[in-house]
């Protein structure tokens, strides 16, 4: 795990980007802290020889999307993280799609840090937004987001997952407010006039 930059938030913790994670490390962390508590449909493992080489040639295709590392760090300590990429159907848009801290860690506001570096991250590249998708009953997580500025901007039933709700950060006023708009809050009269021009 090579540091790549390297922020300080608080005491003995800082978030560093990372050029990867350690895989075993990693791997166990998902398993007991997400997968373990939101299993994944184990799809992959069920495909022959034939299909998981296609797919295998469609991730190939995809490769050079802007992918982020963010290691929350205690000493030196992996004990939290957050992983995204550019979206390959809308290239402004960065999707979260894994995040996790230590059981033991939360509640301290660590997510919330993880998730700040996120927006202050993307905001420098250019995305117009960061969405991500969670189990409906992540209450804490969804809280937390929606805290920092997200909206809830849809539902899923989600063949892996289950139920998800779609939460999204527009780094664009003009699109905050299309959000509310498009939710029903006609007082954003500056986006219908827009609309009305097109």
């Amino acid at each position: 795990m090579k540091k790549l930059n390297e922020w300080n938030i608080q005491d003995n913790f800082c978030i560093a980007e990372v050029d990867e994670f350690p895989n075993e490390l990693y791997r166990t962390q998902l398993n007991e802290n997400l997968m373990n508590e939101y299993p994944m449909l184990p799809w992959r493992s069920q495909l022959d020889d034939i299909e998981t080489e296609k797919v295998k040639k469609l991730k190939e295709k995809v490769k050079d999307k802007y992918e982020l590392r963010l290691a929350l760090l205690n000493e030196e300590e992996l004990v939290g993280w957050t992983y995204g990429w550019q979206e390959v159907f809308d290239h402004t848009s960065f999707f979260m799609g894994a995040s996790m801290v230590l059981p033991k860690l939360r509640r301290q506001g660590l997510y919330s840090k993880l998730v700040e570096k996120v927006l202050e991250i993307t905001k420098e590249l250019g995305f117009q937004s960061v969405w991500s998708s969670h189990i409906m009953t992540n209450n804490p997580v969804i809280i937390a987001k929606l805290r920092l500025g997200f909206t809830i901007t849809g539902f899923e039933s989600n063949v892996n997952y289950g139920n998800l709700v779609k939460l999204t950060y527009h780094h664009s006023e003009l699109r905050k407010k299309a959000t509310k708009f498009r939710a029903g809050a006609v007082k954003e009269s500056e986006v219908l006039k827009l609309l009305l021009q097109s």
